[in-house]
């Protein structure tokens, strides 16, 4: 079976079982019928271990997909949408952001194409799932103990994983731990921010003693669930929890939701920013004293940047999850690899990376001119940002106006005077187009970017092992260190720019600028660059890109977190809406 299902396993393509040799079919509603199938079906899916297995398996594909895929099953918004859409690392003319941009977003289009969490088919579906798989798979007979404790393991990383998503859109979550009866409507209260996040922490400490540190068959497992991805979620989840956020004196905003501690923990509480730290150092301590997983580094700063993301089998990648582009012999194969096109970056993301000697371009030592702006910066930028003058497809890449890149200046491909790089390769069939690709939802780097801040916050300044992790990330691109004698502000800055850099296009940063408030990000107006050639010689000039963000002149903090959707406010069961999305 574990052949059969190599690059079938969590990759959100599958019916969600097989055909089986009694010809008996399962798909994604089975368990939805009436009463009386569904017992039935039950009966006979939880009868064997392959049966109760693949039921596992499509829980696993319900798991978040960053990318835009063809088929529309990636996470949150439809296809054809990067979160970090919504932050000043990329500006995109498709219809999904859009909305955002120019206030046509509230409670009542949440839950269809434009939200960027789509309710009903976001967590859910997987949290019923696992519900379901762990309602049952006690009635499964011959298992052995100890692989059934594992299945129990991963159908509640499933779940985690799912409220942790629900968690960072929304605030304190309902909470449905249990398989639901037929009969059984609610109501469904909200639990509080700090009893979400520690509901979230139950879940993973439950799991961790019954998973795998490594998994030893890669090729056929790659992507199940180990005690290193579930402590680094747990990392995610507290780090989270103790952002600005939710751990304030004050709410982000008033409103039913803040007084009732469901988006606010009530108080500010230094000890979360401890127990972040722990959580990721507890991870960190025992990667390098056990191994199993690394951060790529061979002396190659690009390729094993490349590598640490996007090639399975490195050791960086804690929590991978996979989909498959439906058309395997149709242009909607390249289905991500044409969207990113239109979602291309903007200048103040290009300015984030720093020179290759690791300073800043704004710091007059760094070297940076600006009449040849790509030339020995940090290598990260080349293989996220499609830039002038790169190494491209055996060639040179154009970005002028009337280079091959860049025809025209409202060619989509570099609609900012920038390309889309990270992911899509070369974008030829020699490296990407076409291909499964997995999705990087947790990596090893922000697990010590993770732990830098939150000791940094919990000392009040960064302490030597604060700096010690940061620069490992650093050094991997050969990169210098982080200069000595920052101060507690300076630190968390610096740590905040090289998340930006490490993870574009990665959904990090919409979390980190909503975590920490960053009033300022949403505010900025945002530019692309227009190059222009005359004989040899180049010029840059920026330009402001459009529509204006309407968050931009108009700002409120009930952007930071998502509206429940209208219907489920509508429905009477006494769910609370978060601040700024209430409906008149």
């Amino acid at each position: 079976m574990k052949n059969t299902i190599k690059y079938l396993f969590f990759i959100g393509i599958l019916y969600l079982f097989s055909a089986c040799k009694d010809e008996l079919k399962f798909g994604n509603n089975f368990l939805s019928k009436p009463p009386l199938s569904t017992a039935v079906n039950k009966d006979t899916v939880f009868s064997n271990i392959t049966y109760a297995e693949r039921f596992l398996y499509g829980a696993y594909s319900t798991l978040p997909f960053g990318q835009s895929a063809a088929d529309g099953n990636n996470f949150g918004s439809g296809s054809s949408f990067y979160l970090d859409c919504l932050t000043d690392m990329i500006n995109t003319d498709l219809v999904p952001a859009v909305p955002y941009y120019v206030n046509l977003y509230d409670a009542y289009v949440e839950n269809n194409y434009i939200g960027k969490y789509r309710w009903t088919f976001g967590g859910w579906p997987g949290i019923r799932k696992a519900n379901i798989f762990l309602a049952n798979i006690g009635r499964v007979p011959n298992v052995d103990a100890a692989y059934r404790k594992q299945l129990i393991a991963e159908a509640r990383m499933i779940m985690a994983v799912h409220y942790t998503e629900l968690y960072r859109n929304y605030g304190g979550m309902i909470w449905i731990n249990h398989e639901l009866a037929v009969t059984e409507t609610g109501p469904f209260p909200r639990l509080t921010s700090v009893a979400t996040m520690d509901s979230i922490v139950s879940l993973i400490d439950r799991a961790v003693p019954d998973l795998p540190w490594v998994i030893t068959d890669q090729v056929n497992w790659d992507g199940r669930f180990t005690k290193a991805a579930a402590m680094a979620l747990k990392a995610r989840v507290l780090l989270f929890g103790a952002s600005p956020l939710f751990n304030s004196a004050a709410p982000y905003m008033d409103g039913e939701a803040a007084q009732k501690k469901l988006v606010w923990n009530g108080s500010y509480d230094p000890n979360l920013w401890k127990r972040a730290a722990d959580a990721a150092g507890a991870l960190i301590s025992r990667v390098e004293s056990e191994g199993g997983y690394r951060i790529v580094k061979t002396g190659n700063p690009r390729k094993d940047f490349q590598n640490g993301y996007y090639t399975r089998g490195t050791g960086e990648t804690l929590i991978s999850t996979r989909t498959v582009f439906l058309y395997p012999d149709d242009d909607r194969t390249l289905g991500p690899i044409k969207w990113s096109g239109t979602g291309t970056y903007t200048q103040e993301y290009v300015d984030m990376f720093p020179m290759a000697n690791g300073l800043p371009i704004t710091d007059p030592a760094s070297g940076f001119n600006p009449n040849d702006p790509y030339v020995n910066r940090d290598p990260r930028l080349y293989e996220t940002v499609l830039v002038n003058g790169d190494s491209y497809q055996g060639r040179t890449a154009e970005l002028f106006l009337g280079g091959r890149e860049r025809l025209s200046k409202k060619d989509l491909p570099a609609l900012t005077g920038y390309g889309p790089r990270k992911f899509v390769l070369e974008r030829n069939t020699a490296t990407n187009l076409g291909s499964i690709v997995q999705w990087p939802y947790l990596r090893l780097p922000e697990v010590y970017l993770s732990c830098a801040e939150a000791l940094n916050e919990v000392n009040n300044g960064p302490t030597a092992e604060a700096y010690r992790c940061v620069n490992l990330v650093r050094n991997r691109v050969n990169l210098s260190n982080l200069p000595a004698g920052l101060s507690k502000d300076q630190f968390r800055e610096a740590v905040l720019n090289e998340r930006a850099c490490e993870f574009g296009f990665e959904r990090v940063r919409w979390y980190d600028i909503i975590r920490w408030k960053k009033e300022d990000v949403f505010k900025r107006q945002l530019h692309g660059m227009d190059i222009t050639k005359s004989g040899s010689t180049l010029s840059y000039a920026t330009f402001p890109l459009t529509p204006i963000r309407y968050w931009s002149t108009n700002w409120s903090p009930k952007w930071y977190l998502s509206a429940f959707p209208a219907n489920e406010i509508l429905k009477g069961t006494g769910l609370i809406q978060n601040p700024g999305w209430e409906i008149n």
